[in-house]
């Protein structure tokens, strides 16, 4: 191929329709495109032949997607609808609920907008400019915002904003901020009112952001009486051919919608238990792997970044050589002035040459959010100049870091535990795949909230990697055990 142009597909919530995924296998058909790629921001990257711009600017138009070309970073409005009825989430943030608040969006937003429940992991929350988080009050939501021309990172909106004003407050929101003109919090609060009739809500009480690590988001998975099937590329690039395939299953399963996760992976959700064996036989068939390890699940790289990738994959090849842990963290790899997020930051230097033979060139600079917490802005350097070959060892290092901090007590848990012994849990286990059941984690694939007792989960529960019962489960000595 030519030079090639980035074309960006923008997915909102990252809920890709039926009809949507025709209209791309089609594009990509026509085009000639052996793969595509899918965006930090839940939208679809591809590579297209720079000499065919027009024809491919009239064939999206055709298709009626929304898309920009060669752009630096997505627009794409992000959401935890994948998050739904697979991972925890609030009682009242239903699927239905992301689908009605996207489809108030009469607009295409020019600034990055989350909307996201703070309990799953899979979304990050602080990603956009304007983050929507969900509250315990029925369809409202506290509005975080990453606004530098105005305000300090992660300033607060005064209010809880109602669901169905999300959109018509972004897009007021965006075009003062457009304007270039300054406001404070209060004189923005103030003029929004004005300029709109909206049903906001007293914030009763702050916002407090769980810990909520990143779920294993791959492999064919039971929730409740049906399955979800989570799809993840090494190269993260998705074949058409597959792609297709999948489209034939989706049609057969009566499945209208998948979708797309900010880990560049997709995921079914609704598949029937009668159907679940079809979809291992079409991975078989195209020979898709499942059950990459944790270590390479949690990593953000720059779209159609080979180099990127590379150094991905050199270093998750060292962390399992070494067997350094990395539960709980997130990395992302900066190549260019992008703003990738990642507890965990490495930066390259700038250098004349990216690849001398077989070994990568240059220098890196580490950086990890500032106290480790998983929604920060802010990054403190823990290294500067060190060497392609020096990474896995200073990396190494920063984990430790984090779990020597993770392992200090605060103020808040001294005073806890000063004032009651912490009470003792179970862990059990699967006797045919060593999955473990902890009672102070609960089980998200089956809908256990944390805290609740083994012997107290109803007796249908099964094991969410090899479906066996309850009664399979055998308990273990929970010092043997360090999850977290």
């Amino acid at each position: 191929m030519n030079a090639s142009l980035l074309l960006r597909i923008f997915i909102p919530g990252g809920v890709v329709s039926h009809n949507e995924l025709v209209g791309v296998i089609r594009l990509c058909k026509k085009f000639n495109i052996p793969s595509i790629q899918f965006g930090l921001r839940q939208d679809i990257n591809i590579r297209v032949d720079h000499t065919r711009k027009a024809e491919l600017i009239d064939e999206l138009n055709q298709l009626r997607l929304d898309f920009d070309i060669n752009s630096d970073w997505s627009r794409n409005i992000v959401t935890s609808y994948v998050s739904n009825r697979v991972f925890l989430s609030e009682s009242w943030l239903t699927e239905g609920t992301y689908l009605d608040i996207l489809d108030t969006f009469g607009y295409k937003p020019q600034l990055r907008i989350n909307i996201v429940d703070p309990n799953q992991g899979l979304v990050p929350t602080h990603t956009g400019h304007l983050n929507f988080i969900a509250s315990k009050n029925n369809n409202y939501w506290y509005l975080h915002m990453e606004l530098p021309d105005w305000f300090p990172p992660n300033t607060s909106w005064p209010s809880l904003i109602y669901s169905y004003d999300i959109s018509k407050v972004s897009q007021k929101i965006e075009e003062l901020y457009l304007t270039g003109e300054k406001f404070t919090v209060n004189e923005l609060f103030e003029k929004i009112n004005e300029l709109i009739h909206s049903n906001s809500r007293r914030i009763d009480q702050e916002l407090k952001l769980p810990e909520v690590p990143l779920p294993y988001y791959e492999g064919v998975n039971k929730s409740g009486n049906k399955y979800w099937l989570g799809m993840y590329m090494r190269d993260y690039l998705f074949n058409i051919d597959f792609l297709e395939a999948t489209l034939a299953l989706l049609s057969k399963n009566n499945i209208n919608k998948i979708c797309i996760t900010p880990w560049r992976s997709l995921l079914i959700k609704g598949i029937k238990e009668s159907e679940w064996i079809n979809w291992v036989k079409m991975l078989g068939k195209y020979g898709i792997n499942l059950r990459h390890s944790s270590l390479e699940l949690n990593w953000r790289v720059p779209d159609f970044d080979s180099t990127a990738t590379q150094l991905k994959q050199y270093l998750v090849k060292e962390f399992d050589k070494k067997d350094i842990r990395t539960y709980g963290l997130t990395f992302a790899i900066r190549t260019a002035k992008v703003d990738l997020d990642g507890m965990i930051m490495i930066e390259r230097k700038k250098s004349k040459s990216i690849f001398k033979g077989s070994k990568q060139t240059g220098t890196y600079d580490i950086y990890h959010a500032k106290g480790f917490e998983f929604n920060q802005t802010e990054y403190d350097n823990y290294a500067k100049n060190v060497t392609y070959k020096d990474l896995p060892s200073v990396l190494e290092k920063v984990t430790q870091l984090y779990y020597d901090q993770q392992s200090t007590p605060s103020e808040e848990e001294d005073k806890l535990a000063s004032s009651k012994e912490a009470e003792s849990h179970s862990i059990y286990e699967c006797k045919h795949c060593f999955t473990t059941y902890d009672e102070e984690f609960g089980d998200s694939t089956n809908y256990v909230e944390p805290g609740t007792s083994f012997k107290d989960i109803p007796n249908s529960f099964r094991c969410p990697v090899c479906d066996s019962p309850k009664s399979d489960f055998v308990e273990q000595k929970n010092e043997e055990y360090h999850i977290g």
